[in-house]
């Protein structure tokens, strides 16, 4: 009697060739067979499948689509470049830039910490986090490599930024600042959830500049301008002149110029509001203070200025 065919039952290599004609997601989910098979299959493999599903006739195009898919991966993109079926590259001002899907940021979390509750984001911030935490080193590749256009950082409304500020990762939010990220977003809500989590090494960081508007080797490569051109350029014609009067004054001139970097955006009465009531003492005075927020009489009711008024 002869043995009963069905799926499971198939060469590997038959069920990718089935996998890659049908570019149907819901067939690895039939058994727990078929979704090993799928899942531990190759890269080349993946980028077929990937490339059957997302159909464009332009590169960039092509790769913010299979970004949202979860097993797209450095390799798989790599892949899919070196795969025939990938359409040719056009012309670098006709790109659109790519969209960093929101699953890369979706997962970001505060990481558990022994600190106390009032200490544990900031401790966080600086030692719960490195360079090589995903999905950071993938994020380079994507910003450097020289078939692609700029992602756009402030896809989906600032989503990543405000994420990376919620998990308190620090070289994320450093990577993302320097590449274009703005906080401005939804009424400012990143500078919001590091108000709430009482951080201001992070509130200054996002609202103030610190001269690095981005990633130096990417934006040579794509042969961009720095955002810190204009300013840095400005210092240095100060410094000529004050090397050439050789006067103290002109110096000091120069150094307050170099501090005189615009702000990302203006701190708000709204984020005034959310510092003093969530007990952020030492950001009230900062935004009071360095960023001239002006109170209204809600927070000053809440400061207890009410009388001295």
């Amino acid at each position: 009697m002869t043995p009963k065919l069905s799926l499971d039952t198939l060469p590997i290599e038959i069920l990718y060739e089935i996998h890659h004609y049908a570019a149907s997601q819901e067939l690895p989910l039939v058994c727990r067979h078929l979704y090993a098979v799928f899942k531990f299959a190759p890269s080349s493999v993946h980028a077929e499948y990937l490339l059957r599903r997302c159909h464009t006739g332009n590169p960039a195009s092509l790769i913010s689509l299979v970004l949202r898919y979860p097993l797209c991966t450095q390799s798989v993109i790599e892949a899919i470049l070196r795969s025939p079926a990938c359409p040719p590259s056009v012309q670098k001002d006709r790109q659109l830039p790519l969209e960093l899907p929101r699953r890369l940021f979706r997962t970001l979390a505060p990481r558990p910490s022994g600190t106390p509750l009032h200490n544990r984001h900031r401790r966080q911030s600086r030692e719960g986090w490195s360079e090589n935490d995903h999905p950071l080193p993938f994020l380079r590749y994507l910003y450097d490599h020289p078939r692609f256009p700029a992602p756009d950082t402030n896809a989906h409304d600032g989503y990543a930024l405000t994420r990376a500020v919620h998990a308190g990762f620090m070289p994320l939010v450093r990577f993302l600042l320097e590449n274009g990220a703005s906080p401005a977003y939804k009424d400012g809500l990143a500078v919001m959830v590091a108000i709430r989590q009482k951080d201001l090494s992070m509130v200054r960081l996002l609202i103030e500049r610190d001269g690095r508007q981005r990633v130096g080797a990417t934006a040579e490569r794509r042969g961009k301008a720095d955002a810190d051109t204009e300013p840095r350029g400005i210092a240095a014609m100060d410094a000529e002149l004050a090397r050439k009067r050789g006067g103290a004054q002109a110096q000091g001139a120069i150094s307050a110029k170099k501090r005189r970097l615009e702000d990302r955006m203006t701190a708000t009465p709204a984020m005034l509001k959310m510092a003093v009531k969530s007990g952020a003492q030492d950001i009230a005075n900062y935004l009071v203070q360095e960023k001239g927020c002006v109170p209204d009489m809600r927070t000053i009711d809440l400061l207890g200025y009410a009388r001295g008024s």
